[in-house]
């Protein structure tokens, strides 16, 4: 039996990107997904779209939420993972994380600029935003931070259940980030799923370029 060619899978990551980033220039001609309104409109109080639906006190659990994806808090926690990476003097893991999560904010700042799709007017926007709605930057940066810090991290704990908890918490400090991003307004369901998709295909494509190519990286 035949192994399966290396490269496959890093090609098959590619064509998902690309195809993800094709459905954004879509998204931007001919308006928003079938889905994209429906869900931006649940988050909100049926007799004002200006208000969360539910309790008082969710919009500031969204904004608390949205605060994990925000610029200074990833790059404290990658700068504290990358310190640790260097006192255990594992220089090339360092550079990998540090390669991974600077190449993540370009790309997500050059597919904004590419796309250039416009935020939702649908609702009122609870966060304060400034660049172009696709992909969301917050989702997409978030999940390459937490998950790549994850990653390197984990395996220098000793027991599984400790390493199963830090991947869960990365996952679902993710998803929340991006969900916080709908529930605030300031992107369409589509931006966040773009984004994850994104995130998820970048990561695994450094991490098996990396597994062929940079092993030291990884171990």
């Amino acid at each position: 039996m035949h192994a399966r060619p290396s490269w496959l899978l890093p090609l098959l990551m590619l064509i998902v990107i690309t195809a993800t980033i094709a459905c954004g220039f879509a998204l931007t001609l001919d308006g928003p997904a079938n889905f994209d309104a429906p869900i931006l409109l649940w988050f909100r109080d049926s007799n004002d779209t200006a208000q969360l639906a539910g309790f008082s006190w969710m919009t500031q659990f969204w904004l608390s939420m949205t605060w994990l994806g925000d610029t200074t808090p990833r790059l404290v926690v990658a700068g504290l993972a990358i310190l640790g990476l260097l006192l255990l003097r594992r220089w090339h893991s360092a550079l990998f994380v540090t390669g991974v999560l600077l190449s993540g904010i370009t790309l997500s700042t050059l597919i904004k600029g590419w796309v250039g799709r416009p935020r939702p007017q649908l609702v009122v926007h609870l966060d304060q935003v400034g660049s172009m709605s696709f992909p969301s930057g917050h989702a997409l940066n978030s999940t390459l931070f937490y998950l790549m810090v994850t990653l390197i991290m984990a395996p220098l704990l000793t027991q599984r259940t400790a390493r199963w908890f830090l991947y869960g918490l990365a996952i679902s400090s993710s998803l929340a980030i991006g969900i916080s991003r709908i529930a605030l307004g300031v992107h369409w369901p589509s931006d966040v799923l773009a984004s994850w998709v994104i995130a998820y295909c970048w990561l695994g494509l450094w991490v098996i370029l990396a597994k062929h190519y940079w092993p030291k990286a990884l171990t």
